[in-house]
């Protein structure tokens, strides 16, 4: 929580009392400065204040900017105990991602990697600076706890592009056990990336990310909650027994989403299988294309052994795939 004033005093004029010049405005009107020399002065109690002191007695809980932040408990479509990124900043649990050679145990909570120098050990989530109402030089206060220990410090939204190297970008927050760097992406300052780079094995319990400068009491959202906000990004293992129409060499399906994603995902098939119809069985592929997003799924066109065929329903009781329009 932030600090607030404690030398407030009333303001005391000298015995010959206050003393005001009025100045003639070019529009007719008079301004009114007080130019009293006061014997007394105080700290000044505005807007600031109140709302920091309204704040405590509502016991008011900001919201966290932040989704899945709850470490003991998180979603974790990708099925994994364990994750070890790699060159391609592997994403972990869900909306998390880890730097090659870092570590996450999901059930321990913990980042480990081979050497913890120059942020070669890192965790960091990227959002939309639109969505969350933030702008660069903006306050951000985060609540983490980590290690056994809360730490809640205020920084600022950093502006990558005035740091020729991510290395150079100043820690937004530095402490014996880790940094934080809450930066926009390089050469896009739509997009921001808070990431919490440990000096040490750091084993994290929670954190929370709240604009402004005042750190309000973390609550865990409900797991349906964040579920439902992460399904906006990735949906895992989906399209077992999905019907669609067979023409051609293609099979055109609608696989069915929770919620809408943010955008067309990319289509993985984990699991191609074949697609019945008309009596036969014909093996899909792993080729996707034409991939639209619609408010109830993702439709898209997947290859497959047929030719010669001509609109007839179908039905791919063994598809998997993993749709992902994470940033």
């Amino acid at each position: 929580m932030m600090a607030l004033k404690t030398d407030y005093k009333d303001y005391i004029p000298p015995s010959g009392g206050r003393k005001y010049k009025i100045t003639a405005n070019s529009d007719g009107s008079s301004s009114v400065e007080d130019i009293t020399q006061y014997q007394q002065v105080g700290d000044t109690w505005g807007a600031e204040d109140i709302n920091q002191v309204n704040k405590m007695v509502n016991g008011a809980v900001y919201p966290n900017l932040g989704t899945n932040t709850n470490f003991p408990n998180p979603v974790n479509q990708r099925g994994k105990t364990t994750y070890t990124g790699d060159s391609t900043a592997l994403y972990c649990i869900d909306r998390w991602r880890i730097l090659n050679s870092t570590t996450y145990n999901v059930s321990s909570f913990t980042l480990t990697a081979p050497s913890y120098a120059a942020r070669a050990c890192g965790m960091w989530q990227s959002n939309e600076m639109g969505q969350h109402q933030l702008s660069i030089g903006d306050d951000v206060t985060v609540s983490i706890y980590a290690n056994g220990k809360l730490h809640t410090p205020t920084m600022k939204v950093i502006d990558r592009d005035l740091y020729d190297a991510f290395a150079n970008v100043p820690a937004s927050y530095d402490c014996d056990d880790f940094e934080i760097v809450l930066c926009t992406y390089a050469r896009d300052n739509t997009m921001y990336n808070l990431g919490i780079y440990p000096k040490k094995p750091l084993t994290v319990n929670y954190i929370k990310w709240e604009k402004g400068s005042v750190a309000t009491p973390y609550v865990p959202k409900a797991f349906g909650d964040e579920f439902l906000e992460c399904l906006r990004y990735f949906v895992g293992g989906v399209g077992i027994g999905s019907a669609g129409i067979v023409s051609g060499s293609t099979f055109r399906v609608l696989i069915p989403t929770p919620v809408p994603m943010r955008t067309a995902p990319s289509v993985t098939v984990k699991v191609a299988d074949n697609v019945v119809y008309n009596g036969t069985f014909k093996a899909l592929n792993t080729t996707v294309s034409n991939i639209t997003r619609q408010r109830n799924g993702i439709h898209l066109h997947i290859g497959m052994a047929a030719s010669g065929v001509n609109n007839y329903p179908g039905i791919a009781y063994g598809l998997q795939c993993d749709l992902s329009a994470d940033l």
